[in-house]
């Protein structure tokens, strides 16, 4: 095994994006979110970063509350923020 400094890290980023990018893919809440930042004007990277912290703080919150992930809460909790 290779501890070199910083690779957890950057293994911790590529799981995160590829969180990211899966639930672009298949869930319409996350799919809808990465249209909407595509959308202000983010280049594809852009957005599943954006994705991705997202998708940190959702699993957070599930590990945290011992809750699955409810697609449909998700999209009401999202859309009731003020911008």
């Amino acid at each position: 095994m290779d501890a070199s400094p910083g690779k957890g890290l950057a293994e911790h980023r590529d799981a995160l994006m590829g969180i990211a990018w899966g639930l672009s893919m298949y869930s319409s809440a996350f799919a809808e979110r990465n249209a909407e930042l595509r959308t202000r004007g983010m280049a594809p990277i852009q957005a599943r970063v954006a994705l991705a912290r997202n998708a940190c703080r959702l699993v957070y919150r599930m590990l945290v509350t011992q809750e699955p992930f409810d697609e449909q809460a998700y999209r009401r909790r999202r859309l009731s923020r003020v911008r």
